[in-house]
């Protein structure tokens, strides 16, 4: 497996992987009114990562297969990490987040958490800021790790 920096090629894949695992893992945690959201708003979200001044993109491949993918906004805001359910619990998820962590600087890393990826950051030393939130329909977890 290798990861590799997003270029503008990847976004039909990207955007597969993302609906495939959104489908599956996020949707079924939301009301009505968050599917709809959350559906209209995820991808334009996925495209705005592509900018590559303001956010790190990466993706995780294997033989010319697409894993997962990941992004930061500005150094200090995780804003997405899928990886597809094919590969699940192979690793591919901590390697996408230690890949970010070690390219940015700050000493504090925040982000939303999807309810069902709550676990998981908080094994990787994640820890929530904040209740559970709701946004439109869309439920969501504040939390941040901090390093020293």
């Amino acid at each position: 497996m290798e990861i590799q920096r997003v270029n503008n090629e990847d976004l039909a894949a990207i955007t597969n992987l993302v609906e495939a695992v959104s489908k599956v893992a996020v949707l079924p945690h939301f009301n009505e009114q968050g599917k709809q959201e959350y559906i209209a708003r995820v991808l334009t979200d996925v495209k705005a990562t592509f900018d590559h001044d303001n956010f790190v993109t990466v993706k995780a491949v294997s033989n010319d297969t697409l894993l997962g993918f990941a992004a930061m906004k500005a150094g200090n805001y995780l804003t997405h990490l899928f990886v597809s359910h094919q590969v699940l619990g192979r690793g591919i998820g901590q390697t996408l987040l230690q890949h970010l962590l070690n390219s940015a600087d700050a000493q504090e890393i925040k982000l939303r958490s999807a309810v069902n990826a709550v676990d998981f950051y908080l094994r990787h030393g994640f820890e929530i800021t904040e209740q559970e939130g709701e946004f439109n329909g869309i439920r969501f977890v504040p939390m941040s790790l901090v390093r020293l």
